[in-house]
C-alpha cells in the first residue's frame, strides 16, 4: 500500500468511526424524543443539530491533531494529508447532513400522514416554513461546511499559535465582534434580517468555510510534527 493510499486509508477509516458513532446518538435521540411524545401524549419541538455538527467539529479537531504526525510518520508528506484530509473531511459532512436530513424526511411525513406530535426544528425554516428537502439539504450542508471550516481553522491557529497566544487571539477578536454588535444600530441588524435572502446567506456561509478550510494549506504544509508549548 502506497503513502497516498495509505493515508487516505487512515482518514477515512477515522472518518467511518466518527460517523457511526455521531449517527447513532443521533438515532438514540429520535428515538428517545418520540418516545417522551408517545408515552405521554405530549406535542413539543425539539432539535437533532447537536450530535451531528458536533461530529463534524470533533473529526476536524481530532483529526489534525493526532492523523497529522501519525500520516507523516507512516510516510505521507503534509501536503499529501491536507489533500486527502480536506477531500475526507467535506465527504464526512455530507454524509452527516445526508443521515440528518432523510432522518427529518421521514419525521415529516409521520407527521404528514401520522399522529406524530413531535416536530424537530431545522435551519431551513429559516428560509421556507413549508419543508423543501433539497432547500433544506442544502442550507444544512453549507452550515455543515461554515462549522467544518471553523473547527479547522481553529485547531490549526492553535497549532501554529500555542495556547497563550492563540488565546490571547480568540479573545481579542471575540471582544472586537462584540463591540461591534453592541455599539451598532440594533434596528439596521433587524431590518437586514427581516430582508435577507436566506438561502444565499447559507451559500454564502459555506463559501466562507471553504475559505478557511483552504486558507489552513500554506499554514500546514511546513508545520511541525508537534504543538506549541503553552507557554510559547
Amino acid at each position: 500500500m502506497n503513502s497516498v493510499k495509505g493515508t487516505n486509508r487512515l482518514i477515512l477509516d477515522d472518518m467511518g468511526w466518527y460517523l457511526k458513532i455521531f449517527s447513532f446518538i443521533t438515532l438514540m435521540l429520535t428515538v428517545v424524543y418520540l418516545a417522551i411524545g408517545f408515552i405521554f401524549d405530549v406535542a413539543y419541538s425539539t432539535q437533532l443539530l447537536g450530535p451531528m455538527y458536533g461530529g463534524i467539529c470533533a473529526f476536524a479537531v481530532a483529526g489534525i491533531i493526532t492523523l497529522y504526525p501519525v500520516a507523516i510518520g507512516l510516510g505521507s508528506t503534509r501536503i499529501q494529508f491536507l489533500k486527502s484530509f480536506y477531500v475526507i473531511s467535506a465527504w464526512m459532512v455530507v454524509g452527516a447532513m445526508v443521515i440528518l436530513n432523510v432522518i427529518y424526511l421521514i419525521m415529516h411525513l409521520l407527521q404528514a400522514y401520522g399522529s406524530l406530535g413531535v416536530t424537530f426544528y431545522q435551519l431551513g425554516t429559516l428560509y421556507s416554513k413549508e419543508y423543501h428537502f433539497i432547500s433544506y439539504l442544502w442550507i444544512d450542508l453549507m452550515t455543515g461546511f461554515l462549522v467544518l471550516g471553523l473547527s479547522i481553522f481553529s485547531t490549526v491557529c492553535w497549532i501554529r499559535l500555542g495556547m497563550r497566544n492563540f488565546l490571547i487571539l480568540f479573545f481579542g477578536l471575540t471582544l472586537i465582534l462584540t463591540l461591534a454588535i453592541v455599539l451598532s444600530d440594533l434596528s439596521v441588524w433587524v431590518q437586514w434580517f427581516t430582508s435577507v435572502n436566506w438561502l444565499a446567506l447559507f451559500t454564502v456561509t459555506g463559501v466562507i468555510g471553504w475559505a478557511l478550510i483552504l486558507s489552513t494549506y500554506p499554514m500546514m504544509k511546513n508545520a511541525p510534527l508537534t504543538m506549541k508549548g503553552r507557554k510559547d
